[in-house]
């Protein structure tokens, strides 16, 4: 690694026909080796330097319609039904709809609310329907068990949201629908972040789209009257 000069860095990079978001991590791997080399006295110079800043497109919000849902709902088992709303209507990421378990079930002053442990360990309360809140605590256990013991692996829900959703539409596509819906009901961005497990809210608007609502409202009023 001391020998490694910033052409090599930069021959090497020009040579990989990677995505730019694989760009951009195997740059910050570079630079942070690189930089730690020459900090701990290991190396005298930082060849990381030369590499250029990647640029990352701009992501848009992709939140699935619901008569896609409503379809693929018709024609699921009862487990793939429950992973197709806990996407949709709780905003669950794919490794959060496996660990449901019916312990996580509670009551509070208003309704139902499922307590959903994220990325990190951290814990959010999450509102839910009265009959999803019965499926849930009815598994008496986990909702999607494993095949020996535990619970089910992410993979497994997202081959069953892929089999059913179609090209286009994945299964993230079901939390963008959450947080728009719920963006469109409360205008309440950091409300949405925590519902979704954000720790910053300018990830929660990768996920949120201009609502259906405002937009034809916006249409009607630039329309010209014949």
């Amino acid at each position: 690694p001391r020998d490694v000069e910033g052409d090599d860095l930069l021959a090497h990079f020009a040579a990989k026909d990677w995505k730019p978001e694989t760009r951009k991590g195997a740059k910050n791997a570079c630079v942070s080796y690189f930089r730690w080399l020459k900090a701990s006295g290991r190396s005298e110079a930082d060849p990381s330097e030369f590499l250029p800043t990647v640029k990352r497109p701009e992501p848009h919000p992709r939140p699935c319609p619901d008569v896609v849902i409503l379809t693929a709902l018709r024609k699921a088992t009862d487990g793939e039904r429950l992973m197709l709303r806990l996407g949709a209507e709780c905003g669950l990421r794919r490794f959060e709809i496996a660990k449901v378990h019916s312990r996580d079930v509670m009551r509070d002053l208003v309704g139902w609310s499922l307590v959903v442990v994220g990325k990190g360990d951290k814990q959010r309360i999450v509102p839910i329907s009265e009959d999803l809140a019965e499926r849930i605590g009815g598994a008496h256990g986990w909702l999607f068990p494993g095949r020996w013991t535990g619970h089910v692996e992410k993979s497994y829900v997202s081959r069953h949201l892929t089999r059913l959703l179609p090209k286009g539409w994945g299964p993230h596509s079901l939390r963008h629908r959450y947080a728009t819906r719920m963006y469109e009901t409360t205008h309440d961005l950091l409300l949405v972040s925590k519902l979704l497990g954000h720790s910053s809210v300018e990830t929660t608007q990768i996920y949120v789209a201009m609502p259906d609502s405002r937009l034809r409202a916006g249409l009607d009023a630039v329309t010209l009257a014949g």
